[in-house]
């Protein structure tokens, strides 16, 4: 069974290493300065202000950083990427370590690892941060998560941040600008070798309020919102406005990223990119299927 825990502060996130060093070790390696090339990049385009900010802090921090962004905001795109062998994809460097792909957060990974770091993959890509949070199975239709399942599945480490949004701003959005760097740093100074596991991302998200605490959450399967319909014959004879419909109950997994997020936690969810279902629900099936043939 799953069991939160919380990281004080961000302690535990040596576990998430391969061969990890004991906490003690651990902590005393985390002075240690590591820097990263990390390919950054997001949903919302190269030009946006916390892209930039992000940018300037991790470079302070003696990271060498590369932007791979998308030209334009092309939020909620979840894993799209343009696959449609012999077309084009247009991709302008705009200054020294500053790219806009005209393309989704994927095709901006993809480009970014095979032609722009070609030969010599980044040691993180980093993804957001992201106005807005990306939680539960809202995660599935997330541009800035897609870009870190599209860079661990070429093997590369990966991490995608987002900020939790009340009403219409984000007033976190600073902090988590400044956890970012603390937790790439705490990443860089804890591993060995590789920054993270093989084929793991993580997906982190930032509280409006947050109350100290870091956690280890579970991936919820909830919606904290979904979508309505209402016909808009304003618009057209056959056009539906889309709205938010909110959601009216909690999450049912324990220790939820959704619930602890809501509570003030940053979490801290680990990803494998994986869609496969888990053992009951494989065997349950195989059992129906049993003598089937073609």
């Amino acid at each position: 069974m799953f069991q939160r825990i919380a990281l004080i502060p961000l302690v535990l996130l040596t576990f998430l290493t391969v061969a990890g060093p004991a906490p003690a070790q651990a902590q005393a390696r985390a002075h240690e300065p590591r820097h990263l090339r990390i390919l950054l990049t997001n949903d919302d385009g190269y030009t946006s202000v916390y892209l930039q900010e992000l940018r300037q802090k991790l470079i302070d921090a003696g990271h060498q950083v590369t932007v791979v962004a998308p030209e334009s905001d092309v939020s909620i795109t979840g894993t799209a990427i343009n696959a449609r062998f012999g077309t084009t994809l247009q991709a302008t460097q705009k200054e020294p370590g500053l790219w806009a792909v005209a393309g989704s957060p994927s095709d901006a990974v993809a480009f970014g690892t095979r032609v722009v770091f070609a030969g010599d993959p980044p040691d993180l890509v980093l993804s957001g941060p992201n106005p807005g949070e990306n939680v539960a199975a809202t995660a599935n239709y997330s541009g800035t998560v897609a870009a870190t399942i599209t860079a661990i599945t070429g093997g590369i480490p990966a991490v995608a941040l987002s900020v939790a949004r009340s009403g219409g701003s984000f007033p976190s959005a600073e902090g988590s600008i400044t956890f970012a760097v603390k937790l790439v740093d705490r990443l860089a100074a804890t591993s060995r070798g590789a920054v993270l596991p093989a084929r793991t991302a993580l997906n982190v998200n930032y509280p409006v309020t947050p109350n100290g605490k870091v956690s280890l959450a579970r991936l919820g399967t909830s919606l904290p919102f979904s979508t309505d319909y209402t016909l808009d014959a304003a618009a057209c004879a056959t056009c539906y406005r889309i709205l938010p419909l909110p959601a009216a109950a909690a999450d049912p997994v324990t220790d939820a990223d959704r619930t602890l997020l809501a509570a003030g936690d940053v979490t801290v969810t680990p990803l494998d990119g994986s869609w496969e279902a888990g053992p009951a629900a494989s065997a349950a099936i195989r059992v129906r299927l049993y003598s089937l043939t073609p």
